[in-house]
């Protein structure tokens, strides 16, 4: 009989669940805008009464490419300004949370001071 208080080798902890949520999130949503940059890339073409069946296919593959580059680009920036601002947002909460524990530190030495002359008044 196995103890069910400890992990089973073969079950994943909570960071890699999450993280591989996240990977299958990250594929689909890429795949949704392959999707939609080849829609528009066709839409855009088929408005275009000249290129041949050839050409047209091209066009439509240079187009979603186009698309899915300035897409890459866009989420890269994105990412990279999450990140910067997770760092800011860091760094300010572990300032807020010194000057909070200095503040009840400050009060706590103030009370237990306070306390010790009433008791030295008694």
């Amino acid at each position: 009989m196995t103890d069910r208080s400890t992990p089973d080798s073969r079950t994943p902890d909570s960071r890699t669940v999450r993280a591989g949520i996240a990977d299958i999130e990250g594929y689909l949503l890429w795949q949704a805008e392959t999707d939609r940059a080849r829609a528009d890339a066709e839409a855009f073409v088929d408005a275009l009464d000249w290129p041949t069946t050839a050409q047209r296919q091209e066009l439509v593959r240079l187009l979603a490419l186009r698309q899915l580059d300035l897409s890459q680009r866009a989420v890269t920036r994105i990412a990279g300004r999450a990140l910067q601002l997770r760092r800011e947002y860091q760094q300010r909460y572990d300032c807020l949370k010194r000057r909070v524990l200095a503040a009840a530190l400050a009060v706590l030495a103030a009370l237990v001071l306070l306390n010790v002359l009433v008791l030295a008044a008694c």
